[in-house]
């Protein structure tokens, strides 16, 4: 395979990037025991995505992930808890396909493109995204959804090749603490730069008092972008986030995003709802969810710390204002309109 400089590759136009990453995708293909009748992007948002169309008809998902977004370890686990779920449960997750060598992630690098890229193949997932249909019963059925993932979470035994990473910290993967340690909160407004220390506090003791004996394999970003409606049946998908962790810290996750979407207001008929679904199954996890949420929130500033340092003005005082508002009331209020960077 042909290479040229890092630098090359992203000098190029988008339709530059978009063949040669094609070149390789369709190496990636050619692996798998498939015929294919037609391949095309999907998606492009940190991974580019593949649909693809077997002569028989059936469709799959070829995931060319992002160099250095997540590790082969994190898509190992990803890979190994779906082939558990599709043996064991009837949760409806994409099975993972395996190439003809039975290797469930390709590395694949060459064709002028930089970086390693890792190609998984999934069957591809029927229905349309729960965003554009946020009823009460569906969110009922997204709680007891949670419910069954945490609950083979627990039960199933990981190969010993599985991750051992944590999720215990607002930091949680390795990431480089930009918002505290490099100077970042300096350049903050006083009162804002307090917020963000009190939050910290906040989430740190948070993290150190969830049950130890509640640890088990999350999926760690479900939410409703994450998550199909196929005839009334909710399906997940995107387990690349797959990771030890705690109930709460996964509720949150997928909570704060629903909060975002819909609004205060809303949001607490909703999270209702979930709940109510979810204590079909499983009693609800101790803790504060709220404040597992402020420690994503901070994730999120640290994110973009490091890639989009023009938002993080904005970001800052919008989010120094509802941690303010979280000391004083409790509660975790959204301020509308607030965009997401």
């Amino acid at each position: 395979m042909d290479s040229v400089s890092k630098t090359d590759f992203w000098n190029l136009t988008w339709v530059g990037r978009m063949r040669r990453l094609g070149r390789l995708a369709e190496v990636a293909i050619k692996e798998f025991d498939l015929e294919v009748r037609d391949m095309r992007v999907h998606s492009f948002a940190t991974n580019l995505l593949y649909r693809i169309r077997s002569r028989s008809g059936t469709r799959y998902i070829l995931r060319m992930a992002y160099p250095g977004w997540r590790t082969f370890e994190d898509l190992r686990a990803e890979a190994a808890w779906l082939d558990a779920l599709h043996r064991e449960t009837d949760i409806g997750a994409p099975q993972v396909i395996r190439s003809r060598k039975g290797d469930v992630i390709l590395p694949m690098s060459g064709f002028g493109v930089s970086g390693t890229w890792y190609a998984t193949l999934m069957t591809w997932i029927d229905g349309r995204l729960l965003a554009h249909a946020l009823t009460p019963e569906n969110l009922e059925r997204m709680g007891e959804l949670f419910a069954k993932l945490h609950r083979h979470g627990k039960a199933w035994l990981p190969p010993k090749d599985f991750t051992t990473k944590r999720f215990e910290a607002f930091l949680s993967r390795g990431e480089p603490d930009i918002l505290f340690s490099n100077g970042t909160l300096q350049s903050f407004a006083a009162e804002d730069k307090q917020a963000f220390l009190t939050a910290r506090e906040w989430v740190e003791k948070e993290y150190s008092h969830l049950p130890h004996n509640d640890l088990r394999v999350i999926h760690c970003d479900l939410w409703h972008e994450n998550i199909k409606v196929d005839h009334g049946k909710l399906r997940p998908f995107d387990f690349e986030d797959t990771i030890w962790g705690y109930r709460l810290h996964d509720i949150a996750m997928g909570m704060l995003d629903l909060l975002e979407t819909v609004g205060n207001a809303r949001y607490q008929e909703l999270l209702l709802s979930f709940r109510s679904g979810y204590e079909k199954l499983l009693e609800w996890p101790e803790g504060n969810l709220e404040v597992l949420q402020i420690g994503r929130l901070l994730w999120k500033v640290n994110w973009t710390a490091r890639f989009s340092k023009d938002d993080l003005a904005g970001m800052s005082v919008a989010y120094g204002g509802i941690f303010r508002n979280f000391e004083r009331t409790g509660e975790l209020r959204w301020p509308e309109p607030l965009k997401q960077p």
